[in-house]
């Protein structure tokens, strides 16, 4: 088994701040055991409903990696853009511009300009809130 830190909380409404700054300061968080196998670099805690329709719910701990093997279109991805953070699935992914959605139809699409923002993590891996 290996831990994982939990960095933070996530959400597909609206960007929130995220210390990533540091490895070391990670450790000093809470940590999640998962498989040793397990290339998650630190964890989130989902806090709304934007990804339901893909089985995540609010309190889900989504585990965050680096880099992917798979493409990461229609997959959930963690977003930066001007120091600020946000959770929401890769509908479309190009040089020019990237559309990034939710499960939920009230929610607009975001398009934003791929020179303005980075994928700075994909969801690898989702464990339940135990409390649910």
């Amino acid at each position: 088994m290996k831990r994982v830190f939990i960095a933070g909380d996530a959400y597909t409404t609206h960007f929130f701040d995220l210390a990533l700054d540091q490895d070391e300061e990670l450790s000093l968080l809470p940590s999640l055991q998962v498989a040793s196998y397990h290339v998650a670099r630190f964890a989130l805690i989902m806090r709304d409903d934007g990804l339901t329709g893909l089985g995540i719910f609010p309190g889900d701990a989504l585990l965050i990696s680096d880099f992917s093997m798979e493409p990461v279109k229609d997959r959930p991805v963690l977003i930066r853009q001007e120091g600020q953070f946000l959770v929401r699935i890769a509908a479309d992914v190009n040089p020019l511009e990237c559309l990034f959605t939710t499960t939920r139809e009230q929610d607009t699409p975001m398009l934003l300009p791929s020179e303005n923002i980075r994928i700075t993590g994909v969801v690898s891996g989702i464990i339940p809130n135990s409390s649910s």
